[in-house]
């Protein structure tokens, strides 16, 4: 069967990191202030990666609106700046792209298995553009055909937050240049050698992943096709242009074999089994299950290393395939606690025609902590430990994953809706408190988010003495306050007078007609500010 190569083509993909950030910060109401979200463009805005050496600072990725206006990668920022003067520039981030990098491999990983990143342009190159190749020889039709892949895997990406260009060629670098070069509709980026040859003889010689010098050499000696290069005698390639031509040209067509380094699991915490008899029932395959399980938990136990997260994939004659994962909140190597949480899940398990390849798989495994055995054989504190931690996760498991079981656990913030944070039931325990600490009076519910007021009337000291708030009109018997709470200074860096901004907060204690205790501030200038309730105290 002849090999099938499909490359994506991250057309901005620095860019693209950075803008899917901003856009997350934004909605889980991140402050603009947050120094993780250094970027602040907009789709219409050109924005440019920059990176710094001995030589001063270059560009090393742009998006498409500073491509427009004649900016590229590798040129210096003040030169960019002299085209463009409101040009955006953000310090490029090595581990925001991995991460999203890594992501994304996982994502692809639903098209095929053989999911190889393009190393060479995400460590040296210099537009901010990324790739990844996927081996899908004899696994399109389960997307109905090449052409539908195509449009299937774009439509997904883009959905991420991502521009790309994909193609599908017979060997990894026709799949490069026709994701490059190609100028047909999406769906027609697809190359077949030698069929064709007329197609690829019209790409530009940028195609072969050659250096700026050989193309720059070509270009001179007015070869600026590949249909320029194919027919001129070999010897007479590599004499005036090194062997490099040759070697990316017979990669191009399958002369030479491409050896791409392919993305595998970092861990070896994982069990394959394939079945020449498919399984068809239930039965068999729990059974298979319990039998992968039990012997990736000794393989565990040996290392003294315990599983955090299992994930069960199982894949069907006909090439469906159904994903069970369960967490545990404490490192486990019991396979009856793993399995009794599987248990639950396999009923959503279709056999269909039957099953023909199973994969046990950790992705996250942490170390135990060696425990004394007790000589009397009598239950221990380590004992009760581990129940306890297998009760919770069975708790957990019923309730599921939008009802996380927690503590509370107190954080070095004088912001209330920052103070306190949450931290799993089981493991090392933060304070809640701070100890020798006296803090204020503070309210034991708050409200998320604060709920906007009405003030009617207010005293000589500026507090309310009415209001209207639930569209009930409140008499307030005494205000105590007001507490001055300020922004974060290192969050406000760049304010000179951040005590003074419209995040400033004035609290106050209120006593309503009712007898009950509210917790109002007050944001805003002057003249110009906004009451809002933000806890309700007890009694």
């Amino acid at each position: 069967m002849q090999q099938r190569f499909l490359y994506l083509w991250l057309t901005h993909w620095k860019t693209d990191c950075h803008t899917i950030r901003q856009a997350l910060h934004q909605k889980v109401g991140t402050s603009k202030s947050d120094p993780r979200v250094t970027d602040k463009a907009t789709a219409d805005s050109a924005q440019v990666i920059t990176r710094v050496d001995h030589k001063g600072v270059f560009v090393c990725g742009l998006n498409h609106a500073a491509e427009q206006v004649g900016l590229h990668g590798g040129m210096r920022l003040s030169d960019a700046r002299s085209i463009l003067p409101d040009l955006i520039d953000t310090p490029e981030e090595g581990d925001l792209y991995q991460s999203h990098l890594a992501h994304l491999i996982r994502a692809m990983d639903r098209y095929s298995p053989w999911v190889a990143p393009d190393r060479d342009l995400h460590d040296h190159g210099q537009k901010g553009d990324g790739g990844l190749w996927l081996e899908i020889t004899g696994g399109s039709h389960l997307f109905g055909g090449e052409a539908a892949m195509i449009l299937q895997i774009l439509r997904d990406v883009k959905a991420r937050g991502y521009d790309a260009r994909i193609a599908i060629a017979d060997t990894a670098g026709a799949a490069w240049a026709t994701a490059r070069c190609h100028k047909g509709k999406p769906s027609d980026r697809i190359l077949s050698l030698p069929a064709d040859h007329g197609v690829a003889a019209s790409f530009p010689v940028s195609g072969l992943r050659l250096s700026d010098d050989i193309i720059a050499l070509l270009s001179r000696l007015g070869l600026k096709q590949l249909g320029d290069i194919t027919p001129l005698p070999r010897a007479n390639i590599t004499t005036r242009m090194g062997p490099d031509v040759l070697l990316r040209l017979d990669q191009f067509y399958g002369r030479l074999p491409e050896h791409l380094d392919f993305e595998l699991p970092d861990t070896p915490w994982l069990i394959k089994q394939n079945f020449g008899e498919p399984l068809g029932d239930a039965a068999n395959l729990a059974l298979a299950i319990q039998t992968m399980t039990e012997q990736l938990c000794e393989k565990l136990g040996a290392d003294n290393l315990g599983l955090r997260r299992l994930t069960i994939r199982t894949i069907r004659v006909d090439g469906h395939r159904h994903t069970i994962t369960t967490s545990t909140g404490a490192p486990c190597q019991s396979p009856a606690h793993i399995l009794r949480l599987l248990a639950e899940k396999m009923p959503g398990v279709d056999t269909g025609f039957g099953i023909e390849q199973v994969i046990v798989y950790a992705p996250w495994v942490e170390h135990i902590a060696f425990r004394q055995v007790r000589l009397d054989r009598q239950q221990d504190e380590a004992g009760d430990a581990i129940a306890l931690a297998q009760l919770i996760d069975r708790i957990s498991h019923h309730l599921g994953p939008k009802d996380i079981l927690y503590r509370p656990a107190h954080h070095a913030s004088h912001l209330p809706e920052r103070a306190a944070i949450r931290q799993a039931p089981v493991g090392a325990a933060r304070s809640a408190h701070l100890p020798g600490v006296t803090l204020p009076k503070r309210p034991i519910r708050l409200l998320e988010p604060p709920e906007p007021v009405e003030v009617i009337e207010r005293n000589h000291r500026g507090a309310p003495t009415r209001l209207r708030w639930r569209k009930t009109v409140l008499g307030i018997v005494r205000a105590d306050g007001p507490e001055r709470v300020c922004p974060e200074w290192w969050e406000n860096l760049d304010q000179d007078n951040y005590a003074l901004s419209r995040m400033t907060r004035d609290y106050f204690r209120i006593l309503d007609e009712r007898g009950r205790m509210l917790w109002l501030f007050r944001t805003g200038h002057a003249g110009q500010d906004i009451w809002s309730v933000h806890g309700l105290f007890a009694g």
